[in-house]
């Protein structure tokens, strides 16, 4: 079976037999939920991040370094990976705060509602555009992340190089 790609901009799409409908407005209490989910998004953890973490425990390890900081930065590690399972990804969260049913009562936040229709989409659609949604819905993210990957990819090379000195 191949994904569906949905254009949200046509502001209704039909998926598992269900239509649900892109709207502009949010509640008050969906506005609260968006401003957490934003922070949530803005601020996930990455691959470089985990890596980073790793590697400071190797070296607490080989210098022999305070052992509380190495379980400090070992529970971050287990933190960060366990919010991983724990629930949908901060994209899709944000998109079902806008994404509606007709008979949804979009005054409340639902957290069953919000699992309910990432499941159903997660069945038949592609994830695209409701990435390209989330970023559009979070203040300056898009710049933000240009300038932590041209980060990250200088970081990378320097580990690389650093790794090929070692070795």
């Amino acid at each position: 079976m191949s994904l569906r790609t949905v254009n949200l901009k046509e502001k209704q799409f039909e998926c598992g037999g269900r239509t649900f409908y892109v709207q502009d407005a949010l509640s008050f209490n969906r506005y609260r939920e968006l401003q957490r989910l934003s922070i949530e998004f803005g601020f996930s953890t990455t691959f470089i991040d985990l890596f980073k973490e790793v590697k400071k425990a190797y070296d607490f390890v080989q210098t022999n370094k305070n052992w509380g900081d190495l379980a400090v930065t070992l529970f971050n590690v287990i933190a960060g990976v366990s919010k991983l399972e724990d629930k949908d990804d901060p994209a899709l969260r944000l998109c079902a705060l806008f994404i509606n049913e007709a008979n949804e009562d979009v005054t409340i936040f639902d957290e069953l509602k919000i699992k309910d229709k990432i499941n159903c989409w997660s069945k038949e659609l592609d994830v695209s555009p409701f990435f390209h949604m989330a970023v559009n819905l979070v203040n300056g993210w898009m710049p933000a992340y240009k300038a932590t990957s041209q980060s990250i990819s200088n970081k990378e090379n320097s580990l690389i190089q650093e790794t090929s000195i070692k070795s």
